[in-house]
């Protein structure tokens, strides 16, 4: 109720600002609304229902003093299960309103200065599906500035905090970004590296706060090793990632695109385990796009754990892994499902997809095969079944180097108007985990197979 309360307020003072001097600010709005019907079994041996009919609204507000001055709102209704008992059921009152971004643009004057300050997204430079550190989705608050030095070299900075109790001295999370995104003809590199600062209280003040509607179990998950939270909480840490991405597209209708990143956080050692965590990734795609369809293969290949659980983890350190790969198995559907897992870390995987068949005009559709194999040594299955947990659990299916998993995707999109599509969206996975490996009780994978069908319809404006 203070949320919407505090809407209103800023609505009405907008509003008013905007009566009494009507030129002084351009108010414009953009947004994706959207309503899904589905059916889902989940492979975790979900108990909730099979068929849900759920609605998103995404809504932009964008404050337009100058093309050198904006303010931006960005709110979130939902996601909102129909008859769900917190205010989507007959005579409830909807809670779902959320403040997603809210941040102010500006130009430095005389110095072509962009800086971007408050609540935002932000991610590391990427050009293909897997953003193992920041996905595009990590909202944070925080502050970025970058210049254009000419047409080819640019230079951008952040600085973000993720985490800080305000009643808790030491429980600061601060990361410091720079990239160097250098585009030619035909041709595209973004060297980058990013440095992050974690006080002595910060992870075990985070863990305690349990915030699990937020980016808080994500950061906490991929952060430490197995088992970190079991034994107690740590020091105070460093963190750091260097990475590089870039495209070929000078061959066009050729391209390829690759990304690799190495990282590293030190929590110190709490007298039991090593509160360590390192390890890289690499991705790739290269595509070809013709008049009726854009064959692709896409593959990664990220570190695993060792068979020592006490020497922390070799597997890529993150704050917020978000891997598009397939819509079902990953994030890159409506559903959000996330049946293997949100990011890929800790995991390989190839697929042959062919993207934007189109036969008929206003229609489309991806096809898509793809395999996904565990790259942890299978001696941490154990350890991982005595000290589990649900923030573990978080970074999706642990899978070791004898687990594995198949997944098939067919995604129709048919656009009725001009801002209004149909999504249907059909996926099927078969999961192989190692009985002799897990037994045959494992939390994540109850069931061999999972399958989601699925029908949206998106309104954007």
């Amino acid at each position: 109720m203070k949320r919407i309360m505090t809407l209103l307020l800023a609505a009405g003072l907008v509003f008013g600002a905007t009566a009494g001097s009507a030129k002084a600010v351009e108010l414009t709005a953009n947004g994706t609304w959207q309503f899904g019907w589905s059916w889902m079994e989940s492979a975790g041996g979900d108990t909730s229902d099979t068929f849900k009919a759920k609605q998103r609204l995404r809504t932009q507000f964008n404050f337009i003093a100058s093309e050198d001055l904006k303010g931006v709102l960005f709110t979130e209704i939902g996601n909102g299960n129909w008859g769900g008992s917190d205010g989507w059921a007959t005579g409830t009152d909807g809670k779902q309103i959320k403040v997603r971004y809210a941040y102010v643009d500006w130009v430095v004057p005389g110095a072509d200065v962009k800086v971007r300050m408050g609540l935002q997204p932000i991610a590391q430079p990427a050009y293909t599906f897997n953003r193992p550190v920041m996905g595009k989705s990590y909202d944070v608050a925080g502050i970025t500035a970058s210049y254009q030095f000419n047409d080819m070299v640019g230079l951008t900075l952040a600085w973000t905090r993720p985490y800080n109790d305000d009643d808790t001295p030491h429980t600061s999370i601060d990361t410091f970004m720079l990239a160097v995104p250098v585009t030619g003809e035909g041709w595209s590199v973004a060297p980058y590296g990013m440095y992050g600062a974690i006080g002595s209280d910060a992870m075990d003040s985070a863990f305690g706060n349990k915030d699990w509607g937020s980016d808080i179990k994500y950061m906490l998950a991929g952060m430490l090793p197995v088992g970190g939270f079991t034994y107690g909480d740590g020091d105070s840490g460093n963190a750091w990632w260097l990475g590089i991405g870039g495209e070929l597209t000078m061959f066009d209708p050729f391209r390829v695109a690759l990304d690799f990143v190495y990282g590293s956080v030190d929590l110190g050692d709490n007298g039991v385990m090593d509160l360590k965590r390192r390890g890289w990734a690499i991705s790739a795609e290269a595509s070809y796009t013709l008049d009726f369809v854009t064959p692709t293969l896409r593959g990664w290949y990220s570190s695993g754990d060792d068979s020592d659980p006490y020497d922390g983890s070799e597997r890529l350190p993150s704050l917020r892994s978000i891997s598009e790969f397939t819509n079902f198995g990953y994030d890159g559907g409506w559903y959000d499902a996330d049946q293997i897992g949100v990011g890929s870390n800790g995991q390989w995987g190839i697929g042959l997809h062919f993207d934007n068949i189109q036969l008929i005009e206003d229609l489309k559709h991806d096809l898509r095969f793809s395999y996904i194999q565990g790259t942890n040594n299978r001696a941490m299955a154990d350890f991982y079944q005595l000290v589990g947990s649900d923030t573990t659990g978080t970074e999706g299916v642990y899978m070791t180097n004898h687990d594995k998993a198949w997944e098939i995707d067919f995604d129709t999109k048919y656009d009725i108007y001009k801002n209004l599509a149909m999504h249907v969206e059909l996926s099927y996975i078969k999961f192989d985990m190692d009985e002799a490996t897990w037994g045959n009780d494992y939390k994540y994978v109850k069931d061999d197979d999972a399958y989601k069908a699925g029908i949206y319809l998106t309104y954007k404006f």
